[in-house]
């Protein structure tokens, strides 16, 4: 099946001040969540005769569901609700929001400028065709963006939307779609023909032998339709039914300074990278989360722009900026500036409360292919959840061997990880168990007067041979017989998402360690579900 070459949003093509009563037709469909949604042909139904009973939709009903699956996907592609690992819909905290009818029309507008493609849902299994992988675009923002230009007069038709708008995939591609529109308004009636024409030939994902341009405008103006009436909510733009979006000259800068908070409070979220679920929660946070973020204290003048982005580059390595310390900040940014205006960077970023993962590390630890830094950035994901962090620290039996983590934690617990950058598959063989269990344990207990407590395996992508952490437990018994010694195996995704979930609740050190112990129990994780709910229990 070929990817999709241009925007899409799910229908149903409904106003944004409909999205509260959608989601609460769903909860009542499905006794507050808490009716299994996946495969679940009766709740679909269900969910269609409760949209009707709301007054959201009309009374007929499908034969199988569809109609209630439709309006659920829509939800999902707003990040109100996502599906978790055992089928049940779960809200997100701007859905819990909209249920409770807490500053909705904030929080929808939120939701409407910071909807991205990928998302969490566009990015599921079931969502055909999938996106080719390129897209990296928040529509609703650039269309406003589009609109706001004197170039443009400050309008958008339908059709101009539809044949060049809908083709982006980037947010860096205003100038090229709006020169795109401009010649297109300056064209005769043949030239604007042949450009639909070729639009219609080069974009259109769908299988059928009729790719005219008529065509690929009826296919999707609806899809145009939507984005013009989802923008219109954001009070950004006016819509003007069925023919085009336009901003009124006068409120440009109005507009401009919106837009450019978004940007600034609401980057590109790339967490998809480490889970569909993480994507979905951090993307559903309620606006009233971000206001913790005083990101207005660090606003660079244009001289110093080149100077901001370089720090910021720097700081690529650590996951969590909030974690450093004035001192680390300036150690980190003598590598490429003068001790005096390392000092003056890390006044400036000591201000701010970033609150959030470091999406630019994200990216980063999850491509890397050198062993050492993939190690060495594990070990910085430990140090922001709350460990006190060795990197190859010498055993006590003063041997080559060396474990490449070592975590402390409060007067006496004490862990050993063995980081793996496995691009493919890590599977702890029965070498492996023998080498913890008679080298690593036993050489690493008693170090700085501390006993092991734990052991574990961070892997780079996927893992197996989960039943063997119960062997290292059994086997070294026979060495430190005094206790019996569990351990983990987790993905990097997984061990991110956890420190993600936790920045993203504002959990303290203490809380965080004392949580990630709590899923020490000789459990391989191979998703952040799985492992959230090993500490919620």
């Amino acid at each position: 099946m070929a990817e999709r070459k241009i925007w899409f949003i799910t229908r149903p093509e409904r106003d944004p001040k409909f999205h509260r009563e959608a989601l609460l037709a769903l909860s009542d469909a499905t006794n507050s969540f808490n009716i299994k949604w996946s495969a679940n042909r009766e709740a679909h139904l269900e969910y269609e005769r409760s949209l009707y009973r709301h007054g959201v939709k009309r009374e007929n009903v499908s034969n199988d569901g569809s109609g209630g699956r439709t309006w659920a996907a829509m939800l999902k592609t707003f990040s109100y609700i996502y599906t978790d690992d055992q089928g049940f819909l779960k809200l997100t905290k701007v859905g819990k929001k909209l249920i409770e009818g807490k500053k909705i029309r904030e929080n929808v507008t939120k939701q409407i400028l910071t909807l991205q493609i990928p998302n969490a849902y566009f990015l599921e299994s079931g969502f055909r065709p999938q996106f080719e992988s390129s897209f990296k675009i928040r529509p609703a923002r650039f269309l406003i963006k589009l609109t706001n230009q004197e170039k443009l007069d400050y309008y958008l038709t339908k059709e101009e939307i539809t044949f060049f708008a809908l083709t982006a995939q980037k947010d860096n591609q205003i100038v090229e779609i709006t020169n795109k529109i401009f010649d297109f308004r300056n064209a005769d009636s043949v030239v604007k023909k042949n450009m639909k024409q070729e639009v219609a030939t080069q974009f259109d994902h769908r299988e059928r032998s009729d790719k005219g341009a008529r065509d690929f405008a009826s296919a999707h103006g609806d899809v145009a339709h939507t984005f013009m009436l989802i923008s219109e909510y954001t009070g950004l733009v006016e819509y003007i039914r069925g023919e085009a979006i336009r901003i009124e000259p006068k409120k440009s800068d109005e507009v401009t300074s919106k837009i450019n908070e978004y940007d600034y409070r609401f980057p590109f979220n790339s967490r998809y990278l480490i889970s569909l679920q993480r994507m979905a929660e951090n993307n559903g946070l309620d606006i009233e989360s971000y206001k913790v973020n005083n990101y207005e204290k660090i606003r660079p003048a244009t001289n110093k722009i080149k100077s901001y982005k370089k720090a910021n580059s720097l700081l690529s390595s650590y996951p969590n900026i909030d974690a450093l310390s004035h001192e680390e900040l300036i150690e980190i940014f003598e590598n490429e500036f003068s001790l005096k205006e390392a000092t003056q960077l890390a006044d400036e970023f000591i201000k701010v409360e970033h609150k959030t993962l470091n999406v630019d590390f994200v990216e980063e630890y999850l491509n890397e292919l050198n062993n050492l830094t993939f190690e060495d950035k594990t070990g910085e994901i430990f140090k922001s959840i709350g460990f006190e962090v060795e990197m190859r620290p010498k055993s006590m039996a003063n041997v080559k061997t060396e474990i490449e983590i070592l975590l402390k934690y409060g007067d006496n617990i004490m862990g050993i990880v063995d980081a793996k950058n496995y691009r493919t598959k890590f599977n702890l063989s029965a070498n492996l168990v023998s080498h913890m269990a008679s080298e690593y344990l036993p050489n690493y207990d008693e170090y700085d007067g501390r006993k092991i407590s734990f052991f574990g395996y961070v892997t780079a992508s996927n893992l197996s041979g989960e039943k063997n952490l119960e062997k290292i437990t059994q086997l070294t018994k026979r060495v430190i017989a005094d206790r019996s010694i569990e351990g983990f195996m987790l993905s990097a995704n997984v061990l991110l998402g956890f420190l993600d979930y936790c920045i993203d609740n504002n959990l303290s050190e203490k809380e965080r360690v004392e949580l990630f112990l709590k899923a020490i129990n000789n459990t391989g994780y191979t998703t952040i579900g799985k492992f959230l709910s090993a500490i919620e229990k």
